[in-house]
Order: structure tokens, then sequence, then C-alpha cells
């Protein structure tokens, strides 16, 4: 019988929601105990989820023995307190990407990992997709050759910008292709360039686009924009190619192949990242969580992600909206 992992989960925004469903279909896996910054809304979604326990704050969930792991799903700037909190309780953790917005805080949360002997795991979910995955495959293989080039676009409506704004595109959004050209080149990032523009006026750019250089030669291009029309009912606008020296990956997930005709609108829901079907989340963020859970039975640490392949990623984006901000190349140092 498999053991059953108990989960605290700090954040009960819409990915932390998000979370709650996918549990839903985590074999093993319950989740007893919350956290928000908004008491009403965290007892409100304890009530929507049969969860036992609200707790008042970071530190009683973490500090709770019925806890076994800590889910963090805060914003991005909020994601050092709670995991060091947790660690600290000798609690396994997993944090949503990005790791952090600053090197320092990742940093501060991998030489607690460290010094404690802990489990932490960033959530970078495109490792978990099974097109990424198989294409990260086939580049070990060989039977690609070496990576020569990539290329992603990762565009999103503009309704999105209400909810995603509060961080540069670079950090919340582009991070998932920056970390997949690290993974699939198998080298690091020595040079970069980015380009920002705001039509929109709000506090970060709706328009990203960053040029890549890798040790070895290799050629990256990130794409990230937000003003696509809500009209058009595209809700996940994602492409990646590959070259190399003997052949080429091409991955689009649109159209995803389920569209919706409906009198308010054309629609095409996720069927890849995080889809519901029968009261829980599918998709490749129910086989990540499955994946933490297994390494917290098993008290493994992950490897198909890595705390320091996370603070790479973190690296590289913090310095392309340094290049966007100073408009001039930034070199990577080791």
């Amino acid at each position: 019988m498999t053991e059953e992992v108990h989960i605290g989960l700090v954040g009960c925004g819409l990915f932390g929601q998000s979370h709650m469903m996918a549990y839903r279909g985590v074999h093993g896996a319950k989740v007893v105990a919350i956290f928000d910054t908004v008491r009403e809304k965290a007892e409100e979604i304890a009530r929507n989820f049969d969860i036992p326990h609200v707790c008042a704050s970071v530190e009683e969930l973490c500090r709770d023995p019925d806890v076994q792991a800590v889910d963090v799903v805060t914003p991005e700037q909020a994601h050092r307190l709670p995991v060091i909190s947790a660690l600290e309780c000798s609690k396994a953790v997993f944090v949503e990407k990005p790791f952090a917005e600053s090197l320092e805080d990742c940093d501060a949360m991998i030489q607690t990992a460290e010094k404690l002997n802990g489990i932490l795991m960033v959530g970078h979910i495109l490792r978990f997709e099974t097109r990424y995955a198989l294409l990260k495959e086939e580049v070990e293989s060989g039977r690609l050759g070496k990576v020569i080039s990539m290329y992603s676009r990762r565009n999103r409506p503009k309704s999105l910008m209400a909810k995603y704004g509060r961080s540069h595109p670079a950090i919340i959004n582009a991070i998932h292709d920056i970390d997949l050209m690290l993974w699939y080149a198998g080298d690091q990032i020595r040079r970069v360039r980015g380009y920002t523009r705001n039509h929109s006026g709000g506090v970060n750019p709706d328009t990203f686009w960053g040029v890549l250089e890798f040790g070895g030669g290799t050629l990256g291009i990130v794409e990230v924009q937000w003003p696509l029309p809500d009209q058009g009912g595209v809700i996940l606008d994602d492409v990646f190619q590959l070259v190399g020296e003997h052949g080429v990956g091409n991955l689009n997930l649109f159209p995803s192949g389920l569209n919706l005709w409906r009198d308010d609108g054309f629609q095409i829901p996720d069927s890849s990242y995080d889809p519901r079907v029968r009261g829980s989340a599918r998709g490749a963020l129910r086989d990540e969580l499955e994946y933490f859970c297994s390494c917290v039975r098993n008290r493994r640490r992950p490897d198909i992600v890595t705390p320091q392949e996370a603070r790479n990623a973190v690296r590289v984006a913090v310095a392309l909206i340094e290049s966007a901000n100073a408009e001039h190349d930034i070199q990577i140092g080791d």
C-alpha cells in the first residue's frame, strides 16, 4: 500500500487552487492544511476542497506534525520565507517557478536545503509535459546531432496581464523556455541581449524578446507577447523549435486538437498543462506533483529538475532584464 503524503499548501490563488485540483489526481497524496494571507479566502477554499486545517501563519503550517511536505504557490517575490521556514521544520518543499526574482533569494533557499539535507524541488512544469520530455529524449539519443539553435514563442491574451503582469515577462513566462534551452543544450549561456516594448502602459512590458548565446555556440531566441486578442479564444500560443546538425524538433501546442464553438465565442481549452477532468487536474502539473510525492516517500532529492538548474534559469532571466534596460549585451560569468 502506498504511503500517503500529507501536504501543507501556502498560497490559495488561482495556481494554488490548480495544485489542489492536481493533488486530487495524485495517488497517495492529500492536502491537509493550507495558509493564505487572506484568511477568508483560505477558509472558503478549505470548504470547497474539504481540507481540514486552515493555518493562521506560515510558521503554524510548517510546524504542523501532520504535514510532511509543503507546497509553496505564492507570488515569486514571496517564495523565500515559506521555503526556508518549511526546510527548517524538516519538511520536504515544492516551490513553483520561477524559483525567485533574485539570485540572492535562490542562494538562500539552496544553502538552507544543503545545510539541512532537505528535499527541495522547483516546479519547472515543462520538463514533465510529454512533448517537451520526448524532445529531450530525442536530443539525448543523438539522433538530432549537436543543437545548433532553438526558438520559442509563449504568447498570451491581453486579459492575463491583469493576473500575471506583476512580474517581468522574462521572469514569469520566458523562464519556461530559458530552462528548456539550458536543459536541451546541456550547456551554459555566456551572453544575452534582451528587448522589451510596453504597449499597454502597465508596470511591466507586454512584449519581450531575448537572444541567448551558449558557450558552445548554440543560439536561442525566446519570445513572449501579452497583447493577443481575447476574442481569438487562444489561451496558449506556445511553439518550440530545436534545430540540430542532423534533424529538427518542432513542438506546437496550438491547435491543441480540441476547440469549442459556442454562443459566447471560439475557445481552445488547455489540454496539456492543467486540464480538468472528472473533478481533478490532469496533465503535466499532476505528473510533476506525483514525482515530487514519490521523492518525499523515498527521501530522494529530485533530479529531473534541481534547485541549481532553476537558479541558472533565474540568472539568465535577470541578465536579460538588465540587458533590455541597459540596451546592450550582458556577459554571464561562470
